[in-house]
Formats: C-alpha cells, sequence, structure tokens
C-alpha cells in the first residue's frame, strides 16, 4: 500500500539531526513565517499528502516508488560518509550520490512555489489573458497550482541532466566544530554565487562561481564548486595543502565556525519555510536572521522581484 504521507525530505536525513531512538527520534523545527519553534517527530515534518502524485490535464503521475529507490541507496551512501568522515571511494556510489542530490534539488515545495510564484509575476506585469505559447490551449490565468506540481514532477525526468553537471563539480566535504553545528531547511541543497550576472541570473549549474551545499548531519556537509572556483581555492597559499590533500584522500576538512554560519545562512534564505535541527540552540542563528531581515519569513519564490526568475526557469541548472 503507497504512503498517504509522502516526504519532500528523506526521513533518513532529518533522522541524522535528530536525537532519540529510530521510532520516536525528535527534530527541533523552526517555522520561518510564524516564527515559533517547537520539537516533533521525524514522521511528522516535511511532508505532504500525495506530494508525488497528480491526476489532472496533464495525464497520471507517480514518483514515489522512484524515489523511494534513490533514497535508499542515497541514504547508505550519506551513512558511509558520516560513519567514515570521508566522501565515496567508487565511482558508482559518487553517481549515485549525485542522482539523489539532483532529485532533492528538485523535489522540494520551493520548487512548486517558484512556478507559481513566477506565474503570478507575470499575471501582475502583463496580465492573466496571455499564453506561455502560441500553441498552448490556456492562457496563464487559467494554469493554477495543481499545474505547478505537475510541472515540478515532471522535472524530475531531468535529475539524470542534473547529476551529470554535479558530477563535474569539485567536491568536499565539510566538518563543523561542536560550537557551530550544521542546521538543514525543507530546501536542503542550496546554491550561491558571488559572481553577479545581473538580470540573467548566476544559479545555474553551469555558471562560472557556481557552489552547492548540502548538509548530512549536524557535524558533516557537501560542498560542491565549480572547477574555476576549485582550482582558484588550490593556489590559495593558506589553504593549497589542506585543500590537496582533502581531494586526494577524499577526507573531510575542518571549517571555521564563521564558514558554517555562511552555510547556515543559506539553508534560511532558500527554505521555503521550515528549518530544522538537533539542539534547539541551533536555531538561535536562523531566528536571528528573521528578526532582522522580516522578508525571509516568506519563501525565496515570494521575495522574488517582476524583473526577477527561479533559476529553475530562466538561467537554471540545465542551460
Amino acid at each position: 500500500m503507497k504512503p498517504k504521507k509522502q516526504h519532500y525530505v528523506p526521513q533518513f536525513l532529518l533522522r541524522n539531526f535528530a536525537t532519540g531512538r529510530k521510532n520516536k527520534a525528535k527534530i527541533w523545527v523552526l517555522d520561518k513565517r510564524s516564527g515559533t519553534v517547537y520539537p516533533a517527530s521525524i514522521g511528522n515534518v516535511a511532508h505532504e499528502n500525495f506530494f508525488y502524485e497528480y491526476h489532472g490535464d496533464a495525464g497520471h503521475l507517480e514518483y514515489e516508488n522512484l524515489l523511494q529507490k534513490i533514497d535508499s541507496i542515497g541514504g547508505r551512501i550519506i551513512g558511509d560518509i558520516t560513519s567514515k568522515r570521508s566522501l565515496p571511494g567508487s565511482a558508482e556510489d559518487r553517481v549515485w550520490l549525485s542522482y539523489y542530490i539532483a532529485a532533492q534539488m528538485i523535489r522540494t515545495p520551493s520548487t512548486r512555489g517558484d512556478m507559481e510564484n513566477f506565474r503570478q509575476i507575470v499575471i501582475k506585469a502583463w496580465g492573466k489573458d496571455i499564453k506561455a505559447h502560441p500553441d498552448d490551449p490556456k492562457t496563464i490565468g487559467e494554469y493554477g497550482p495543481e499545474d505547478a506540481k505537475a510541472s515540478s514532477l515532471q522535472l524530475l525526468k531531468d535529475v539524470p541532466a542534473f547529476a551529470k553537471l554535479l558530477q563535474e563539480k569539485v567536491w568536499f566535504l565539510c566538518e563543523a566544530p561542536p560550537s557551530a553545528p550544521y542546521i538543514v531547511s525543507d530546501n536542503p541543497v542550496v546554491r550561491h554565487n558571488m559572481i553577479d550576472r545581473g538580470p540573467r541570473g548566476n544559479l545555474g549549474l553551469k555558471n562560472d562561481g557556481i557552489e552547492v551545499y548540502m548538509p548530512l548531519s549536524p557535524k558533516f556537509s557537501i560542498h560542491a564548486a565549480c572547477k574555476k572556483l576549485a582550482a582558484a581555492v588550490l593556489m590559495t597559499p593558506e589553504l593549497s595543502s589542506t585543500f590537496t590533500r582533502a581531494l586526494v584522500e577524499k577526507k573531510s576538512i575542518q571549517y571555521k565556525p564563521e564558514n558554517i554560519e555562511f552555510a547556515n545562512s543559506l539553508q534560511v534564505i532558500w527554505a521555503e519555510r521550515f528549518i530544522f535541527a538537533k539542539e534547539q540552540w541551533h536555531l538561535d542563528m536562523p531566528l536571528d536572521m528573521l528578526r532582522t531581515d522580516p522578508e525571509l519569513k516568506v519563501g525565496p519564490g515570494g521575495r522574488q522581484k517582476p524583473e526577477m526568475s527561479s533559476p529553475y526557469l530562466k538561467d537554471g541548472p540545465v542551460d
């Protein structure tokens, strides 16, 4: 029998940020919209009923079984990473891990929110009676959230292409000190780029300067960087030996608290609504960010201005 509750962040990943036994594991949750912090069970967070199912004009779509397979393999690999403190040694595991990260990058409420918010931006700018394509039988005003759901599910077909782009990056395993643990959000795979490309956007996986972060536990996170950025790091005298050794041995690199805070800030910025942590005090920094910048209470799609576009719709991962 297929589950009604379908998690957009796998329970195995959330369990890495929880305390207690498997069936009674608890995790601390921050709701960005309300600012409330509370403990919850793993089974009751980061899910929606029939999240991976669609029945409508676009046909019948179901992706729960496919994602369960990816999660099963990804969970095993991530378990090995956190226990051995090293990235996978086998090429096959590296490929499967890239598939897991690519799927996680797409399978979130943020992806659907981006699509629906972009539709609302277009309606506000040009009206609801325009068409996305001359051959489209429907105007943009006739589409809705269920169509965004269908589009986001269909985007999962591009996981192999996304994964291939991730495989081309230089991967590091980052280790946090106990004083500055990692947190995770309902949109765990986040991207950053210091190179400003203006209205074209700079978060596509092909863009120079792109960095991808995904926390695995309070102690470990994957950091994948474009080859040009990684080469610059490897040529920096104070960093060269540490990062070169990490690449050769595939071992973790000890990051400074300020590096962890930056990575955690990206989780806050790109979370659609919920942020998760192992201990309540781990959420102090996100709460401070929300007090300082109340705009962050809204998901990333809702913060977009008309001249901006979703990284999935314009200059996205497969550009």
